[in-house]
């Protein structure tokens, strides 16, 4: 009886820990996504400077989240942020005009990683 006693102990601690994780994503996601939606406002009121040194403030804020994300994320979904980071820096950086699109890609591309990591039946199962 103790030994199903410590199983259903640790599958509860699992569970706990495992939504603690979906929810400091979330978290962490948010306040990425809040600083490239404060960068795109700076872009439309005119400010392509300010705009892009908040886009390169959350890209340090990103990479700075590098020792969790490489252990807790997929490989293939840090490099695909990354990227979409470095992209709207360039086009910031460029002479052509920066579409809204670009932002709410990197901020999509950021939810993306919420919604992956939240728990359902599905993953569960």
């Amino acid at each position: 009886m103790i030994r199903e006693i410590i199983a259903v102990s640790l599958l509860f601690a699992l569970l706990a820990l495992s939504l603690f994780n979906v929810k400091y994503i979330e978290n962490k996601t948010d306040i990425l996504a809040n600083e490239i939606e404060q960068a795109h406002e700076l872009y439309q009121n005119g400010d392509n400077e300010g705009a892009a040194s908040h886009v390169e403030e959350s890209l340090n804020n990103w990479l700075s989240w590098e020792s969790y994300s490489h252990i807790m994320l997929r490989h293939s979904e840090i490099d695909i942020i990354t990227g979409a980071y470095f992209a709207l820096l360039e086009e910031l950086e460029g002479d052509a005009k920066v579409t809204g699109a670009s932002f709410d890609a990197l901020i999509e591309t950021l939810n993306d990683i919420a919604k992956k990591e939240r728990i359902t039946l599905g993953s569960l199962l």
